[in-house]
This record gives C-alpha cells, structure tokens and sequence, in this order.
C-alpha cells in the first residue's frame, strides 16, 4: 500500500477536479442508463397497445425519439469532457512525476551514471513512469464508473423486476469474476521488459 500512497501524493493538488470529473461521470452514467426509457414507453405504450393506441401516437413517437437524440447528444459531451479532464490530470501528475525523477537523477554522482547504462534510466523514466497514469485512467476512474453503472443498473433491475434481478445476479457474478482475472494491470510490466531486451 505505501506505493499506491506515494501515488495519491501526486494526484493531492488534483483533489478538487477529480470530484467535480467523478461528479460528471456520475450524470453521464445517469444519462447512459436512460437511454432505453423513450424505447420503453414506445413498446409498453404504443407497439403493445394495440387497438387502444392513443390519436397523438405520431407526435409522441416523435418525442421520444426527439429525447432519445438529446439524451445520446447530452451523454456524448458530458463523457468528452470527463475523458479530457481525467486524461489532463493524469498527465499533469505524470509530468511531475518526470520532473522529479529527472531531478534526482541529475543529483546523483557521475559514479553512480558510469555504473549504469544510460538507456536503462532513460527508459524507466520514459515509459515506467507511465503507470502513474494508467493507475488513475484505466484503474481509479473505470472501477468508479463501473461500479456506479452496476449499482445503478442493480436498481432500475430491481424496480422493474425484482425475480428477473435475483436470477440474473449469478450470472453477473461470474462475469465480474472473469473480467477481474483479465485485468491489464496483471501483464503490465511484460511490454516494458519486451522493450527493454529490444533496446
């Protein structure tokens, strides 16, 4: 845990815009699982109604599709700008990251340089370093994301239909489970040791 500390200390002065980017994400995630609700009201009113169709159904369709435009339109900006401000915070702390390592190396003796191969220390600060990135891009924001959208997807589930819910939850067990042993952070470093032989 004490590397994941040394992480969070680089991310400290990001606080206030990894909330207002997780608050975001939240609303996009909110607007991701409305988007079936105009094709809800279709079916359930309109495609199952039958001979008691309402006399404005052309106009109601037109609505719902109309909703479902700005709700698909509303989620794509809301989801650019939480990938851009996720991604600038990465790389400010990313930039940081490299200042101060750069900053060490140019403090250490010529010693301590003759005894390593200068490419080595290049390449560690050139692309290891990246994992401070891929820590928050790929593993903070995407496990708070998934997380809400399941929990939020596990109470619409339950409002519409609780016994289709409790039989589907073994399944979604099962699916987390497999995508848990596929996580990228297992096989991280084998591209960078690939790399290294190479160079």
């Amino acid at each position: 845990m004490s590397i994941y500390r040394r992480v969070l200390r680089y991310y400290r002065p990001f606080l206030w815009q990894t909330i207002f980017g997780l608050c975001l994400a939240v609303v996009g995630i909110g607007l991701n699982l409305l988007k079936p609700w105009p094709f809800k009201i279709i079916v359930d009113d309109f495609l199952r109604a039958g001979s008691q169709i309402r006399a404005d159904w052309r106009f109601s369709i037109l609505l719902l599709c109309l909703a479902l435009i700005g709700i698909q339109f509303l989620w794509g900006i809301i989801n650019w700008i939480t990938n851009y401000l996720f991604v600038k915070i990465g790389l400010q702390a990313l930039l940081k990251l490299r200042t101060d390592l750069y900053s060490y190396l140019q403090s250490l003796s010529l010693k301590y340089h003759d005894a390593r191969r200068s490419s080595d220390s290049s390449f560690r600060v050139a692309y290891d370093s990246q994992s401070i990135q891929t820590i928050y891009n790929k593993g903070f924001t995407n496990i708070v994301g998934s997380v809400v959208t399941l929990i939020g997807t596990f109470v619409i589930m339950l409002q519409l239909d609780w016994q289709l819910t409790f039989v589907s939850a073994p399944f979604t067990s099962l699916r987390i489970g497999f995508a848990a042993n596929r996580h990228p952070f297992k096989n991280k470093r084998a591209p960078f040791s690939h790399k290294r032989r190479k160079a």
